[in-house]
């Protein structure tokens, strides 16, 4: 069984996650720009709770975005920094497939809607399928739709069939009214305040290191969805 770490710094969350025998553990705490403070802190005390050196990891995991852009640069710097010391992959898991997986794990729907609120009156989004393997150890999430950064009024679905339910999670649920009709007619329900964790970032590494994926460090890149970003933040805004 391989062990490996995955963090998490795209929210307003900091987190981190070990997998180790089969087990998953994971820390979680409310951390507004206090990310850089928190995240080498939390790798130790997880890392030292199982007692492991670093050098035992066989890979590493990160969530790539999108999100804050601040806070994916951290956790891509500090994957990128192990990774390359240790000399072991690291796989860039996009938060949107990490937040379906949550939603799934909770809630038994496996079509999923992330919506995550990407400041200047837009959204990230994707339409996200889950599909849980016959001996229910394992994941895989597809991605139906997405990854978009649109306005609110342009989460169209209308052309995906969505008969066997559809649940969502995220931020940009704050702008619910503002989405399509069809959109808010096909919800059964949704989790505002849902944000991504390194936990269900690890289950979808481990998945990408059993299939083999090399987990080329030169790839382990931000993912920001936006193609340039040309804005100026404003005051305590990431």
């Amino acid at each position: 069984m391989p062990n490996i770490l995955a963090l998490d710094t795209s929210s307003d969350n900091c987190s981190v996650a070990l997998y180790q025998n089969a087990e998953l553990d994971s820390m979680c705490e409310p951390a507004p720009r206090k990310h850089t403070q928190l995240i080498l802190p939390m790798v130790k005390s997880i890392v030292d709770k199982h007692h492991l050196a670093l050098n035992q990891f066989d890979a590493l995991a990160f969530g790539c975005g999108p999100g804050s852009f601040t806070g994916i640069r951290i956790a891509a710097g500090v994957a990128q920094g192990f990774a390359f010391g240790l000399d072991c992959p690291v796989y860039p898991i996009s938060n949107l497939k990490a937040m379906a997986l949550q939603c799934y794990r909770e809630h038994g729907i496996s079509t999923v809607l992330v919506a995550i609120d990407a400041r200047m009156d837009e959204i990230y989004w994707s339409l996200c399928l889950v599909i849980e393997s016959s001996d229910k150890t394992s994941f895989e999430v597809k991605t139906l739709l997405g990854e978009f950064v649109t306005k609110p009024e342009s989460l169209e679905l209308s052309d995906v069939d969505l008969s066997d339910g559809l649940i969502g999670c995220g931020s940009g649920f704050e702008f619910l009214s503002r989405f399509p009709d069809s959109t808010q007619k096909a919800l059964c329900s949704f989790d505002q305040n849902a944000r991504p964790k390194a936990d269900a970032i690890c289950e979808l590494a481990l998945v990408e290191y059993r299939q083999g994926k090399n987990g080329d460090i030169s790839a382990a890149l931000p993912s920001y969805v936006r193609d340039t970003v040309t804005w100026k933040k404003l005051p305590g805004r990431e």
